[in-house]
């Protein structure tokens, strides 16, 4: 996410911080196995690492999403727009889940935007098409360009059941994944054999697609009625 030598400064300031000399080395080896944390073992030490960097103002407990699109983009920002915004009163989990989420988001949002641009590509389209397909119209801008991403990726086994573990690595957290809620139901995105039957393959993976968009909170734009 940064320089090695500025992230090296940065937590060598934050464990003089929060840690202790004769802690430090067994705080480090704790650090080592970061990636297998399920919970955060050295407390606060991202909300310091992160308010360091300026991504986190821990004062008023929010992240701030303009510097994070300037040091790391707007695709990983994108990707965690929605665990950024899950406030917690406890700043230091607010931080830690935050930080876990822009790190998958390096790892898997640059994995979809290069299957969508490979894909954009393999259908000649064009850049200002591209930029059309976000905003969700009734008919899909670029016809199949999903079916080729969905393929691709493998959101869909072989009997064309969801993979929803693929679609949310794919396209990240859902706005309400969160300890006190329930994990989103996509059971009624999937379309029935008979109305798969009625339509093109790609025209109901696309209508699939607009299904999953719905529940995280994306709609059709404005105008735009399906009849």
């Amino acid at each position: 996410m940064s320089d090695l030598a500025g992230d090296a400064k940065t937590l060598e300031k934050c464990l003089r911080e929060l840690s202790s000399p004769e802690k430090i080395a067994g705080d480090l080896q704790k650090l080592e196995s970061y990636a297998s944390w399920t919970r955060e073992e050295l407390p606060c030490l991202m909300r310091c690492l992160a308010s360091e960097k300026g991504w986190f103002d821990s004062g008023s407990n929010r992240w701030n999403g303009q510097k994070l699109i300037e040091d790391l983009g707007a695709d990983v920002y994108n990707y965690c727009r929605f665990e950024l915004r899950r406030k917690s009163a406890d700043g230091c989990t607010f931080a830690y889940r935050g930080l876990r989420c822009l790190k998958l988001a390096e790892l898997h949002a640059g994995t979809t935007l290069s299957t969508l641009l490979q894909c954009s590509r393999h259908l000649n389209a064009t850049n200002l098409e591209l930029l059309q397909y976000s905003k969700l119209k009734p008919k899909e801008p670029i016809p199949c360009l999903f079916q080729c991403v969905a393929d691709a990726m493998g959101f869909y086994d072989l009997d064309g059941n969801w993979r929803v573990a693929n679609w949310q690595q794919a396209f990240g957290p859902s706005p309400h994944e969160n300890a006190s809620q329930a994990e989103p139901d996509y059971s009624g995105c999937r379309l029935s054999d008979t109305e798969r039957d009625a339509a093109t393959k790609c025209a109901w993976m696309y209508q699939e697609y607009k299904c999953w968009e719905r529940i995280n909170g994306n709609e059709l734009e404005q105008g735009d009625i399906e009849t």
